[in-house]
C-alpha cells in the first residue's frame, strides 16, 4: 500500500461531504445573520420588558433586599419607592404586562441568585390563574432578559423557555428563534425607522418607552405607571369577565405557583402573595367563583409557609380606594398605586413587628360579610334586546346584599345628553323598561341608593 502523492487531491466522495458540510454552514451562519438583523430593525425597542431587564442588570452592584413580580396589575399596583420609604428596604419590580407564571418565577430564580432577596412579592389577579400563556409576552420576557446577560445564562434561560412551554415539539419553536414574528413595530417603513433611529441614536429603553405610551412616566426601580382614569359608565367593557370566561385556576398555574413558592422556602426568602386591587365590580362579577377559587390559591401559599393578602378584601377601614384611583377595572394609575403601596407597606410592617393582621381583611369563608361591606354602588350596566320593533332593557347593579336601589331610564341623543324621561325613579327590583325601537335609539340608566334622594352614583347608556 502507498501513501497519497503530494498534490493529489481528496477522494471525489469525501470532498463531496466536505463542500455539503461548509455549505450548510454558511447557510445558517446567513439565516442566524438575517434573523439578528430583523430582530434590530422589526423588535420594539423600549418595551415594559426592556425597561426593567436593562434597569435591572444596570443595578447590579446595587443591594435588592425585595423584588415584585407578576403581570401588569402587580407592576402597576405596587410602588417599590413607596415601600421603600417606608420599610427601609431595597425593592425593585420586575412586573409586566401579561407576565406568565412560569416567567415570574424566572424572574424570582434571578434575584434570589443575583441579589440574595429576603421578600419576593408576587402581584397575581383571577385571569393569571385561570388563563393559559400568552406567547408574546412569554418570548419578550426571555428574549429581553437575554439581551441584558451573559451568553451562558441566556442559553438556560432559552433552554427553560422552550422545555416548559411545550414550544420545543410545536411549531412555536419558530416563535423563539424568530421574535421578530410575534412581537414587531407597527407603521411600515416609518415605524421600522423610528425603531432603528432610536436604537441607533443614543436613546435609553426608558425614553423610547416613554415615546411609545403617551401618559406613562418612569419613576424609578423598574417601576413607571399611567395617570389614566376608569370610566364607570363604560363598566361592562371594563370587566374582566366580559373578556374573559369565568373559568377555574388551571393546575398548571398552580403548579407553577408552588414551584415559585417552593423556591422562595429554599432560598430562604419570604414569599407575599398579593391579589391587587381592582374595582368592587370587577370582583362582584364572578359571582361565587372569587372566593372558592381564591380560597384554593390562599390555602396553597399559606401551606408553603408564605403570606397571602386579598386587597379586594381588605376593610375598608384599612384601605378604601375610590374610583379615581384606578385607569381601568384591572389597573391602578399612579395616584391609586401610591395609596395601596402604602397601605402594603403597613401591611407588611405589621407583620415584621409579629403583629396580628387577620382583623384586618374579610375571609373567603365569611363571603357573606364581604358583600354586606359594599354599601355603594360600584357600577351599573345596561343590556338590551329587541324583538317585534321594542326594545326590552335591563339594568345590572354591581353593589353589595344590603344596598336597595332606584333606578331612572332616559331617552338620549347622539351625544348622550337626556331628551326625555322614559321612566322616572323607581326601586323596582326588576330594572327593566321596555321603548320602541329605531335606529337611533340610546337610552341611558342612572342608579343610586334608594332613599338619599341624591344626584345618580352611576349610568350607563345602551344604544341600538
Amino acid at each position: 500500500m502507498t501513501s497519497r502523492k503530494a498534490g493529489e487531491s481528496a477522494p471525489k466522495g469525501q470532498r463531496s461531504v466536505l463542500r455539503r458540510i461548509v455549505e450548510t454552514l454558511v447557510i445558517v451562519a446567513i439565516a442566524v445573520g438575517l434573523d439578528v438583523l430583523l430582530v434590530y430593525a422589526l423588535y420594539p425597542y423600549g418595551s415594559t420588558s426592556e425597561v426593567v431587564w436593562s434597569e435591572y442588570f444596570s443595578a447590579a452592584d446595587k443591594s435588592i433586599d425585595t423584588v415584585i413580580v407578576g403581570s401588569s396589575t402587580a407592576q402597576r399596583a405596587i410602588d417599590p419607592n413607596v415601600l421603600d420609604d417606608t420599610l427601609g428596604t431595597s425593592t425593585f419590580t420586575l412586573a409586566t404586562p401579561a407576565q406568565p407564571l412560569e416567567d415570574s418565577y424566572l424572574a424570582v430564580r434571578e434575584a434570589l441568585s443575583g441579589h440574595k432577596v429576603r421578600r419576593v412579592i408576587l402581584g397575581l389577579d383571577y385571569e393569571t390563574m385561570s388563563l393559559g400563556t400568552w406567547d408574546k409576552a412569554n418570548v419578550t420576557y426571555v428574549q429581553t432578559k437575554a439581551a441584558y446577560e451573559s451568553l451562558p445564562k441566556a442559553v438556560g434561560d432559552y433552554v427553560g423557555l422552550l422545555t416548559s412551554s411545550g414550544y420545543l415539539t410545536s411549531s412555536k419553536f419558530l416563535e423563539v428563534l424568530f421574535p421578530w414574528t410575534l412581537a414587531h413595530e407597527k407603521g411600515g417603513i416609518q415605524g421600522v425607522a423610528n425603531n432603528l433611529r432610536m436604537r441607533l441614536d443614543g436613546t435609553t429603553p426608558i425614553e423610547a418607552a416613554g415615546a411609545r405610551e403617551p401618559g406613562w412616566t418612569y419613576v424609578g426601580k423598574g417601576y413607571g405607571n399611567y395617570d389614566y382614569l376608569l370610566d364607570t359608565s363604560n363598566a361592562k367593557a371594563s370587566m374582566s369577565t366580559t373578556s374573559h370566561a369565568i373559568a377555574d385556576f388551571t393546575d398548571e398555574n398552580m403548579g407553577m405557583l408552588q414551584r415559585i413558592a417552593d423556591v422562595c422556602h429554599e432560598n430562604g426568602a419570604q414569599l407575599v402573595v398579593v391579589v391587587t386591587p381592582r374595582p368592587a365590580f370587577n370582583v362582584l362579577c364572578y359571582g361565587d367563583a372569587y372566593p372558592e377559587q381564591m380560597a384554593r390559591m390562599r390555602d396553597l401559599v399559606q401551606a408553603a409557609g408564605g403570606v397571602f393578602l386579598d386587597a379586594n378584601l381588605l376593610k375598608r377601614s384599612c384601605y378604601a380606594p375610590t374610583d379615581e384611583d384606578f385607569a381601568d377595572g384591572e389597573h391602578l394609575n399612579a395616584t391609586g398605586a401610591e395609596g395601596f403601596s402604602a397601605t402594603l407597606a403597613d401591611y407588611l410592617g405589621r407583620l415584621d413587628a409579629d403583629e396580628d393582621v387577620s382583623e384586618l381583611s374579610y375571609s373567603y369563608e365569611d363571603w357573606a360579610s364581604y358583600l354586606a361591606s359594599v354599601d355603594y354602588i360600584s357600577a351599573v350596566t345596561l343590556d338590551g334586546s329587541v324583538k317585534d320593533g321594542v326594545a326590552s332593557l335591563e339594568a345590572t347593579p354591581y353593589c353589595g346584599t344590603n344596598v336597595h336601589v332606584e333606578y331612572q331610564f332616559c331617552l338620549c341623543d347622539a351625544d348622550g345628553n337626556v331628551t326625555g324621561v322614559l321612566r322616572d325613579w323607581s326601586n323596582d327590583a326588576t330594572a327593566t323598561c321596555e321603548v320602541p325601537a329605531d335606529g337611533s335609539l340610546s337610552v341611558r340608566v342612572n342608579a343610586r341608593r334608594a332613599g338619599l334622594g341624591v344626584e345618580p352614583e352611576c349610568s350607563c347608556v345602551w344604544s341600538l
